[in-house]
């Protein structure tokens, strides 16, 4: 971290950006804070690959700024990068600008000005900047305005997810949490390559009865869209999910607008001190009020209830077994006011209303039918 000026400073990143960064970004980010920093800088120029994980850190980041009162800049972004963040839905929080002079001079205009900072225009990205390693970029999502059902799976319903938009854990509505559920597989062959492998083909199976995943013919690949078809105490909803980034170690599921969460999931296998672990963290507010208020009232302890099921479910595909371990964070405490009309969204109601409205049609349709046979 380096001070660039009173109360702004600046973050280079270098190397991965992983889930193994975050603590030393927040730590970064309080140590700026205590010397009374309005203003950071992320710079990316010297990144050679993130994934998923190394995106959930920035959201983290993000969330702890703005409790601070902070603005984020990024600069050094490549043409890749810069994707991933609208993708990501991050850009429509962090200003990304062409190069650290043009972001500072930003900054300067802000604090002088509060209130008037204008987004950064967007320009090609410059040829000088490094070359980054096609690791960096194939496996994630390409950026979509909203979403396209090329297919429908067997036995899916086609709700609540076409044409919807993208909602990261930025544009919710509830608290943001980071809960991760891990399991340490008593296996000690296994590699994360095949946990994860086997973990893309098994989504379906792994779940709990009463939900239904229906993923399309792609599978888990970038781009991907995944039907949802489940029973909760509140009734039936039916809604889905798009494969955000899919590598050989994890794969990252984000929501659509009206999905009982706005986030991501994010599935991984790694190995710590000689056992291999399959995890699930989730980086996510409740989408809207309604959604904010099941959560405090079962949703959190049936969430806990579904991850616990698909990690033993996963270990016995594997021909093992382990013991679940779960830790929650609160990363903002803030409820985001101005999304409560997501609530117009809202996956849950919408299915409600679906069943009635689709008998009310299947029976104005039989009416007419019967009319036209009497008329022939």
């Amino acid at each position: 971290m380096r001070k660039a000026f009173a109360d702004v400073y600046i973050i280079d990143l270098a190397g991965e950006l992983t889930s193994s960064v975050q603590d030393g970004l927040l730590k970064s980010s309080e140590q700026a804070s205590s010397e009374g920093a309005r203003v950071l800088v992320l710079n990316f120029s010297h990144l050679v690959y993130k994934n998923s994980s190394g995106i959930k850190s920035v959201v983290a980041l993000l969330a702890r700024c703005k409790a601070a009162g902070q603005r984020l800049f990024a600069v050094g972004l490549n043409a890749g990068y810069r994707s991933i963040f609208e993708v990501a839905q991050l850009s429509q929080e962090i200003t990304v600008y062409d190069s650290e002079a043009d972001a500072l001079q930003a900054a300067h205009d802000l604090l002088e000005a509060p209130g008037e900072l204008v987004r950064a225009p967007n320009r090609p990205v410059a040829p000088t900047q490094p070359a980054v390693s096609q690791r960096a970029t194939d496996s994630w999502a390409e950026p979509v305005e909203r979403l396209n059902l090329a297919e429908i799976p067997d036995g899916a319903r086609n709700l609540n997810v076409e044409g919807r938009r993208l909602f990261g854990p930025l544009q919710g509505f509830g608290q943001l949490w980071q809960k991760t559920y891990r399991i340490g597989l008593r296996a000690t062959n296994l590699t994360p390559q095949e946990v994860i492998a086997t973990w893309k083909l098994s989504v379906p199976k792994l779940k709990p009865s009463t939900k239904r995943f229906f993923p399309s013919a792609l599978g888990i690949t970038p781009n991907a869209l995944v039907l949802i078809d489940a029973q909760t105490p509140g009734g039936p909803i039916s809604t889905g999910v798009m494969v955000l980034y899919a590598g050989a170690e994890s794969f990252t599921l984000m929501t659509p607008a009206g999905h009982p969460e706005a986030g991501w999931v994010t599935f991984s296998s790694y190995v710590e001190e000689g056992c291999t672990f399959a995890q699930v963290q989730v980086l996510a507010r409740a989408g809207d009020p309604l959604y904010e208020l099941a959560f405090l009232l079962a949703g959190s302890k049936l969430q806990d209830d579904i991850w616990n099921h698909v990690l033993m479910a996963l270990a016995a595909e594997l021909g093992t077994s382990g013991e679940v371990k779960v830790d929650k964070k609160l990363l903002d405490p803030k409820l985001q006011w101005g999304r409560a009309s997501n609530i117009w969204y809202n996956a849950q109601l919408r299915t409600l209303l679906y069943t009635p409205i689709k008998l009310l049609g299947s029976i104005n349709k039989w009416f007419r039918h019967r009319g036209s046979a009497r008329g022939t």
